[in-house]
């Protein structure tokens, strides 16, 4: 392609994503004054999410999982908008965006489009669940839910019976997976040292009740990973898993199955996500994964019929033609397609051939608490300490920032030796 004319690149959404398709583009087109990037997000700060249980439980300052979006390399970036998406015209090739600083909408033209606006809560239509539930998303959700477990240990300590106590330091985790688990080892962890300290009274009251619709606690692997996975939790004494079973309703005090009421004054929806909703206007018809809202896309991440938009994160529905399914709404995922995405813009504007999309298993590890994890990686199963120094490893390696990475080293090694922060 040639033009006179920049190439406006806009990216959509600050996450794992977008920021790996602009550091793509950054790493492949710096210095190119050919091409412009724009990067729209509805907030000023990237949040590293597979961390969010460890803020929750004090294992981590939020600071250490942050990154300004100012902060990442500006050489390329022409301009950052921080905004909320409210359409995108794909025949005009102009995005609409609410700028609440200005107080109106602005317009972004381009020619070419990432859509990286990640995904939301999905509650799956539970009654209750949206209005009493808290979710772990966002720093704002680790926050809420470390403050709602603090309050309840100091709440219980006024109560007069044994019954009050347990009500109030019943913790229910709805849905399993990597996030239900490890909130629940993270949790487990603090009350059975932290809290079990301040709180020496009340402390053996509090229980985690982790609920897993499925048969399956950590779906994603082998079974010989999840019976591991269940046995390490259950050997907390604190942690109790309950497979197939489906949470009818969620109330303010407890939670609804099939025949049965569990009393809780705390309830966390890990249960899934669906696509950030995007409003798209086309002449051509936009196909969508109807139980996640993703947009199905072409195997180089492209939209159908529009070519220059490309789609990637949990927002895109890309199908696994070995696994024979999607691929999972994962931040790996998200960002190795980020960086595809970038990659072929770059081919696009040299007249190249398009890469296309391939998922190379890099393992899978999973944190259960202080020393203790589980891991598949290099072709081996691993477990124990030598699981959780992995786990540190490569998610330190991953953290974004060399700030961030300081930050949740020291941290991470002051856990050692004192106790989490409360």
């Amino acid at each position: 392609m040639t033009t006179s004319a920049p190439i406006r690149v806009l990216i959509l959404g600050g996450g794992f994503g977008g920021l790996a398709a602009y550091l793509g583009i950054h790493r492949r087109l710096h210095g190119d004054a050919r091409v412009t990037v724009t990067l729209v997000s509805d907030r000023d700060v990237f949040e590293f999410t597979p961390m969010l249980h460890e803020v929750a439980t004090g294992g981590l300052l939020p600071s250490s999982i942050q990154l300004p979006l100012r902060g990442i390399p500006q050489c390329c970036l022409e301009r950052f908008v921080e905004g909320t998406v409210q359409r995108v015209d794909l025949d005009r090739r102009v995005a609409t965006i609410d700028v609440p600083a200005a107080g109106s909408s602005i317009e972004l033209p381009y020619d070419f489009l990432i859509s990286a606006l990640g995904s939301t809560t999905n509650f799956f239509n539970t009654p209750g669940a949206a209005e009493h539930a808290l979710t772990l998303k966002d720093l704002a959700g680790a926050r809420a839910l470390k403050t709602r477990v603090l309050t309840q240990f100091e709440r219980a300590v006024h109560l007069s019976t044994n019954e009050e106590r347990e009500r109030a330091l019943r913790f229910v985790i709805v849905g399993g997976g990597p996030t239900g688990g490890e909130l629940a080892g993270e949790l487990a962890d603090l009350i059975r040292h932290e809290l079990a300290r301040a709180y020496p009274s009340i402390a053996a009251h509090a229980r985690v009740v982790l609920l897993q619709s499925g048969e399956r606690l950590v779906p994603q692997v082998d079974a010989w990973f999840d019976r591991r996975a269940r046995a390490m939790l259950r050997q907390t004494a604190v942690v109790d898993v309950r497979l197939r079973t489906r949470v009818r309703e969620i109330r303010s005090d407890g939670v609804q199955l099939d025949g049965e009421f569990i009393h809780a004054a705390t309830v966390v929806w890990t249960a899934g996500v669906t696509a950030r909703p995007i409003e798209l206007q086309a002449s051509h018809p936009i196909e969508r994964d109807e139980r996640m809202n993703r947009l199905k896309v072409d195997a180089s991440l492209r939209l159908p019929k529009y070519p220059n938009a490309f789609i990637v994160g949990d927002q895109a529905w890309v199908y696994d033609r070995e696994e024979r399914q999607p691929y999972p709404m994962r931040a790996q995922f998200a960002i190795h397609e980020g960086t595809v995405a970038a990659e072929n813009i770059v081919r696009t504007i040299a007249g190249k051939p398009l890469e296309v999309f391939r998922w190379r298993d890099q393992g899978f590890l999973l944190s259960l608490g202080q020393g203790g994890a589980l891991g598949i990686a290099f072709g081996l199963r691993w477990s124990g300490f030598i699981a959780w120094w992995l786990y540190r490893t490569a998610y330190l390696a991953k953290i974004i920032g060399i700030r961030a990475k300081l930050r949740t080293a020291l941290e991470w090694t002051l856990n050692l030796f004192s106790p989490r922060d409360l």
